[in-house]
């Protein structure tokens, strides 16, 4: 792991320990359970928003939206400001893209290894966050699936909701999804 991903795993991690908190109780206030949550980011994951999914947008939805990542629409609401969740940790990831890790892809490095080591960090930031939120909000958080989703990786998905969540009835079903949807 770079030095730059040592320093700021704390950052990522507490970022998404607040933002995924504000959600569940947003969720919770409207008697709605969340199911998954993923963190979606760009090819070269430097940039990432959240969103999570609860079963009552199921009802409305077509039910096979339920593991289609990209349907995920509970989000951040516009009256917070976003700099208290993951907008200000994209700002600095940002600034990593430009100053350290493009100036080595153009000076030889393998892109793909440098996009690695972006997913690397993304996991272990959420398997670490999530653990947390198991102490904070207890139990169910064991059944929420946490997927991290890379623009152009497709693999990324499984291969991160394996590598995050100890097992579950939720994973289990993600896993059955994606193996017959690849």
């Amino acid at each position: 792991m770079e030095q730059w991903h040592k320093r700021n795993l704390v950052q990522l991690i507490s970022r998404v320990v607040e933002q995924f908190t504000y959600l569940y109780k947003k969720c919770t206030e409207n008697n709605d359970k969340i199911y998954g949550m993923t963190i979606n980011s760009n090819s070269f994951g430097t940039t990432s928003y959240m969103a999570v999914a609860a079963y009552n947008q199921l009802k409305k939805e077509d039910i096979k939206l339920k593991w289609q990542l990209d349907e995920w629409v509970i989000t951040v609401d516009d009256g917070v400001y976003a700099d208290d969740f993951l907008d200000q940790f994209n700002k600095d990831i940002r600034d990593y893209f430009g100053e350290i890790m493009l100036p080595k892809i153009q000076n030889g490095a393998d892109e793909k290894e440098e996009i690695e080591k972006n997913i690397q960090f993304y996991i272990l930031g959420m398997k670490e966050a999530k653990e947390s939120l198991f102490n904070i909000l207890g139990l169910e958080i064991e059944n929420i699936v946490f997927i991290l989703s890379v623009n152009e990786h497709p693999d990324v998905a499984l291969r991160s909701a394996l590598e995050i969540n100890s097992y579950s009835d939720s994973l289990q079903e993600f896993v059955e999804y994606k193996n017959q949807n690849s």
